[in-house]
């Protein structure tokens, strides 16, 4: 069977070469490829690229879920006296409220997919996330 692809505004292609606004973040540089924010009609709070030096390490508590997607290199999750590491294909599903820590063994390039900071459910985290930085 042969599957014609549509060239359609409802589909789209990202890659980490032609991502733009890259920004700086714990000795790692991401961008946002896609957000609510952006896209109003999309039902994920973020998706984007990572790429940390071997070495970068950064600690985090997501008020939202999280999806890393290893494409390059090695690195390592721990949270709660527990470690994981990951390779190229391998992916950490970090749950909300999840306090770890990220360890980059060798250059690393992830996929991040956040799920909705800002939908309907969410508002409350959100209004709290807000006061919280002022």
């Amino acid at each position: 069977m042969h599957t014609q692809i549509l060239n359609t505004p409802d589909i789209r292609k990202f890659t980490a070469s032609s991502a733009r606004d890259w920004m700086e973040w714990s000795g790692a540089r991401l961008v946002d490829v896609l957000n609510e924010d952006a896209v109003p009609t999309a039902k994920l709070g973020a998706v984007g690229f990572l790429r940390a030096p071997q070495g970068a390490t950064s600690d985090f508590i997501f008020a939202y879920d999280e999806v890393l997607v290893v494409t390059k290199g090695r690195c390592t999750i721990a949270s709660r006296d527990a470690w994981e590491t990951a390779g190229p294909g391998d992916v950490f599903y970090l749950p909300a409220g999840t306090p770890g820590s990220f360890n980059a063994i060798e250059d690393v390039e992830l996929v991040y997919v956040a799920s909705s900071l800002y939908g309907a459910v969410n508002r409350a985290v959100r209004a709290v996330l807000l006061d919280a930085a002022e």
